[in-house]
């Protein structure tokens, strides 16, 4: 049997998120999964390990909360 290992990644802090992935792409740790603007700075939203996208959860160019769920890698 093999265990599927979910990781949700959540937004740090609120402002625009823009998204640099897509569904289903692979990803490698540390590579950036969004661009977070607040305050007319950006910051990015990394990938804490390598893995797929398996869904996203925020729109591009949406207005997030810090702690929203952005999206979960598989």
């Amino acid at each position: 049997m093999t265990t599927v290992v979910e990781t949700p990644v959540n937004v740090p802090f609120a402002g625009a998120v823009t998204l640099v992935v897509r569904a289903g792409e692979r990803v490698s740790a540390g590579q950036p999964l969004a661009i977070l603007e607040a305050m007319k700075m950006e910051a990015a939203i990394t990938a804490p390990r390598s893995g797929a996208v398996a869904r996203i959860v925020a729109a591009d160019s949406a207005l997030v909360e810090g702690g929203d769920l952005l999206l979960v890698l598989r």
